[in-house]
């Protein structure tokens, strides 16, 4: 995936960076760092963007990011709402300073757990009053005393791992979800595949999921609060990012048709409406950042 090869600013002196954001948005291009995030959604809320998934999320939610992976947190306010983000977010690097923690005979389970969070998940939702108590209040200690309350999120995610839900859709499904949920989910993995095609019809997913068009809307919208034509639309704005970013070998309008739209009207209105900016816009700002880096 082309994204914006991201730099967290580091310390010398600290192994972790712990970094509280208020800002009227989130960051709005699809990057990558080499650290891991731990982020808490204090305020704001909308769609998270990762690889090839979309996540809705809300205030209170709680994501854990692998390393590289290609992500992008995009407020979705209404009209009338003062667009207000405010998150504090943990960067580490589980390879680098403290990686002697890790090396240790006690903490092979915890570095393995590390390792097979790689693809990420959200923390599950009976854990997030809990967990960002602990993020709060890891703001407030320093040195010994914060690389152990530290640990001890890590220890407490850890041991909850079978609560929290994945950000791949490669992880295996947990055995009590219901049939709908996997038609729907079944859906959704139809669509990532094929939402480049012009002819994706709302008959035609519905038919994959073997429900009626009607029915598949109310379970679509249910499960993952969006409506299906927002979430195609998300997935073909972001391939259109990737696109647009990648080479400058492509134009507007062959970036809005490899991208699924049938029209550069529609595809400028689209893009807008969820980016924030005219794809044209987009990309000189994505062009300035990466200058800045």
């Amino acid at each position: 995936m082309k994204s914006l090869q991201f730099s967290v600013p580091a310390d010398a002196n600290k192994s972790i960076r712990i970094q509280e954001d208020i800002m009227p948005n989130f960051y709005p291009y699809f990057h990558r760092h080499t650290e891991t995030q731990i982020m808490w959604i204090l305020k704001g809320h909308g769609t998270l963007a990762i690889e090839q998934n979309l996540f809705n999320f809300e205030a209170g939610d709680i994501f854990y990011l692998g390393a590289n992976q290609s992500h992008v947190f995009r407020g979705n306010f209404d009209k009338d709402e003062k667009q207000k983000v405010h998150s504090i977010s943990i960067f580490f690097d589980p390879y680098k300073k403290i990686a002697a923690f890790f090396d240790l005979p006690e903490f092979e389970e915890l570095k393995n757990f590390i390792s097979h969070s790689e693809v990420g998940f959200q923390v599950a939702p009976k854990l997030k009053t809990n967990i960002g108590e602990n993020i709060a209040a890891l703001q407030k200690t320093k040195g010994v005393e914060q690389i152990i309350d530290f640990i001890r999120i890590l220890n407490h995610l850890m041991h909850n791992r079978h609560l929290h839900i994945p950000l791949s859709s490669e992880k295996k499904l947990p055995d009590h979800i219901s049939d709908t949920d996997k038609r729907i989910i079944d859906a959704q993995n139809f669509i990532k595949k094929n939402f480049a095609q012009h002819k994706l019809t709302l008959d035609l997913i519905a038919k994959e999921a073997c429900m009626t068009p009607q029915a598949f809307c109310r379970s679509f919208k249910k499960r993952t609060r969006i409506t299906y034509i927002e979430y195609l639309n998300e997935l073909r704005v972001q391939r259109a990012c990737r696109l647009l970013t990648a080479s400058s070998m492509y134009s507007i309008s062959s970036v809005a048709f490899n991208s699924g739209f049938n029209s550069l009207t529609n595809f400028n209105r689209v893009f807008k409406s969820i980016m924030k900016y005219s794809p044209k816009e987009y990309l000189k700002h994505y062009k300035e950042a990466t200058i800045q880096q």
